[in-house]
């Protein structure tokens, strides 16, 4: 079925213009941010690193105090040892103090004496902690009254031997406290260490998982512009509509489906705006592309949201309207047609489409009967 139609023109319409959006100031915001974080994670790196350093000189100071403190424990356990010959010496001068002396390998009081100042002298030369100075030299001042006791052969040694034990359980003491403190020190660095390396995996964590990001990010911006550069390619700039490549790509498919299952494809319409050529020489081509995008919103507006429009010539439109008769079509356009809203004067030529004809078939078709409604210059033909 053929129709033909025409309206009265209105040449002080509007022209379209494609708007674009520019947000700067967002796009500056973000970069800011995108900076701010990066000196943030530079500045976190640089305090993990400081904190490492500073774990290792600790630990390495650590290292040295226990190395001296095995030393200074050797050392007084060897006095501890060797003070309990000072227990035979209550009578210097007696036989059994001289086999007692000989069985633990002394053959003098004077040597248990330099042995104990042999081995006080470590100590003192270890002298770690600091504390232990007072304690050494009190150590010292008991020795050397045990000395002058036994050189003097004086009977109050043993006085001396009690002020000295006395103090060796001081410097025992002493030392007992400074291998807690130390073991307090240890178990700190430990948890310091774990807390260094959890931050070190939260921010490993965190840079892989930017990177991460950055890498999906960019993925879905190529994706969406490839699908952007899809969609233009297939879309007519001026209007929105389809263009004419997009249009026959998607008629086609709606062909394939349609033969596949045997079901009915629908009619065509070929739209064309009559005197384009001289409107353009006369008004300007800013109003032609004015009056070609007021057809394509009359277009949209009147069709469903399912009929595939497009625009496939300088003037000429065409419609794909799925399971919709020539009959159903020509009400539709005629109804466009007398309009009020509608400003674009217009031919028609619509034709349903065939089992096994092919798209191009069916629009030569519709082209010829738009243009004997166009030579007869009727409503209908």
């Amino acid at each position: 079925m053929n129709t033909g139609g025409s309206a009265s023109s209105n040449n002080s319409s509007q022209g379209y213009q494609p708007l674009k959006f520019h947000n700067r100031r967002f796009s500056f915001a973000r970069a800011g941010q995108e900076k701010i974080l990066v000196m943030g994670r530079l500045a976190l790196s640089l305090c993990l690193a400081l904190l490492a350093l500073s774990f290792l000189y600790q630990s390495k100071q650590i290292e040295d105090n226990l190395a001296r403190q095995r030393l200074l424990e050797v050392s007084l356990q060897d006095l501890l040892v060797q003070s309990t010959a000072l227990r035979h010496l209550d009578h210097l001068h007696s036989y059994q103090v001289k086999l007692d002396l000989e069985s633990q390998g002394y053959g003098s009081a004077q040597e248990v004496v330099n042995q104990l100042a042999a081995r006080l002298a470590i100590i003192e030369t270890i002298n770690e902690p600091k504390k232990l100075e007072e304690h050494t030299k009190n150590l010292r001042q008991h020795l050397m009254a045990i000395d002058s006791s036994i050189n003097r052969k004086q009977a109050n040694v043993s006085l001396f031997v009690e002020q000295w034990f006395t103090g060796l359980g001081a410097l025992n003491s002493t030392i007992i406290k400074h291998n807690q403190t130390s073991s307090q020190q240890i178990d700190k660095l430990h948890q310091l260490n774990l807390i260094l390396a959890l931050l070190t995996m939260l921010l490993a964590l965190g840079s892989a998982s930017k990177i991460i990001w950055k890498k999906s990010a960019l993925r879905l911006r190529v994706n969406t512009r490839l699908f952007q550069i899809g969609c233009e390619s297939r879309t007519d700039l001026l209007t929105g509509l389809l263009n004419a490549k997009g249009w026959q790509h998607l008629c086609d498919l709606h062909l394939k489906a349609t033969s596949q299952q045997c079901l009915f494809a629908g009619s065509i319409a070929v739209i064309n705006i009559d005197y384009f050529k001289q409107f353009c020489d006369t008004y300007g081509v800013y109003a032609g592309e004015t009056r070609l995008c007021e057809l394509a919103e009359t277009l949209k507006a009147n069709f469903r949201p399912s009929d595939l429009i497009g625009r496939i010539g300088e003037h000429e439109f065409a419609v794909l309207l799925p399971n919709c008769t020539a009959s159903d079509a020509h009400r539709i356009v005629e109804r466009m047609r007398t309009s009020k809203e509608n400003m674009v004067e217009f031919s028609a030529g619509i034709c349903d489409i065939e089992q096994s004809q092919s798209i191009e078939h069916t629009m030569a078709m519709a082209d010829q009967a738009m243009y004997q409604a166009r030579r007869k210059d009727n409503k209908n033909s």
